[in-house]
């Protein structure tokens, strides 16, 4: 199991894969947790109190949720974006 977490002995389209899936994952989730804030941040300014009572602060749980999600996927994406760059480098000196 923990040889799956090791990237650095995965074939390099592999990980060039899983780069650019946690890319357009990171960009969705960038602009759902956008649209979703903005939608939010106008229905509390419009209803104020009534917003609230109406689950306005699960809805900020979801969107912390939601940034740890997109946070997650920029992560793994510049680990296998660090890899790819290693592997040139070894690459090219040789």
């Amino acid at each position: 199991m923990m040889t799956i977490l090791k990237i650095n002995r995965w074939p390099s389209i592999l990980v060039f894969l899983l780069a650019g899936c946690t890319a357009t994952t990171f960009a969705f989730v960038s602009i759902n947790l956008f649209s979703q804030s903005m939608a939010s941040l106008e229905f509390l300014s419009k209803f104020g109190g009534e917003a609230v009572r109406h689950g306005v602060l699960w809805q900020l749980i979801e969107l912390v949720i939601w940034g740890l999600l997109s946070l997650s996927c920029w992560v793994l994406f510049k680990i296998c974006e660090h890899e790819l760059v290693d592997r040139y480098t070894v690459w090219a000196t040789k």
